[in-house]
């Protein structure tokens, strides 16, 4: 077997892929810090100068996809809405952003399903609460917009927002849980949640009072 010799960081970097590799073959319950270690090329002892355990790795691993999400939901904050057209405002309400996100997470999906299937909950908790901040604070200012310029007649409240935020969540991890899904969306699962979507939607469009039709035009 051939010791690695590179830097700490290098051997760290390493030694993560080589977890997430094992992780994937051979799932959570089995993985093995031997095993790992012997994918990586280092002795079962070294790697613990690194790790104190798969614990600790996979917590790791839960961060990186967790930063890809996160970037989404930051790019989100930054939208002026102010800047838009009544027309590209209202379409916003119906550019699939979930979905777009999903996509976006596709090539870790078979990760992230076995992320979410062994989740004790810590890390999830994290990456939720951080998630639903931003798009409850993202959707309060797109629907406080709408209302400012008379595109809806109502007004939603903040805790409605967060509710709503919360169920898309949950609705999306739902997916990625799925054992169907854990090699990515199926078509099933996609035509379920968009169908989800859509009544969420109309529900909101009648909520609010939206007064512009989905393809711009007033009504």
């Amino acid at each position: 077997m051939v010791i690695i010799r590179e830097s700490t960081k290098e051997t760290r970097e390493l030694i993560l892929k080589s977890a997430r590799d094992i992780f994937l073959e051979t799932g959570y319950q089995e993985a093995s810090m031997r095993k790992i270690a012997a994918r990586a090329g280092i002795t079962a002892g070294a790697i613990y100068k690194h790790f104190s355990g798969k614990e600790e790795m996979f917590g790791e691993l839960f961060h990186a996809c967790g930063k890809k999400l996160m970037r989404i939901t930051e790019s989100m904050l930054g939208v002026d809405f102010s800047a838009l057209s009544d027309a590209d405002l209202v379409q916003v309400l119906y550019s699939k952003i979930s979905m777009q996100t999903l996509h976006l997470l596709q090539e870790d999906m078979q990760l992230l399903h076995m992320l979410l299937k062994n989740d004790s909950g810590t890390y999830l908790a994290h990456f939720r609460s951080i998630y639903i901040e931003r798009c409850t604070k993202f959707a309060a200012n797109y629907y406080e917009e709408l209302y400012r310029r008379g595109i809806s007649s109502k007004k939603l409240s903040e805790k409605t927002i967060y509710m709503l935020s919360s169920s898309e969540f949950s609705m999306i991890c739902e997916m990625i849980a799925d054992d169907a899904c854990q090699n990515g969306i199926t078509e099933e699962m996609k035509a379920a949640f968009t169908e989800a979507m859509t009544v969420l939607l109309r529900g909101l469009e009648a909520e609010l009072g939206i007064q512009y039709q989905t393809g711009g035009d007033k009504i």
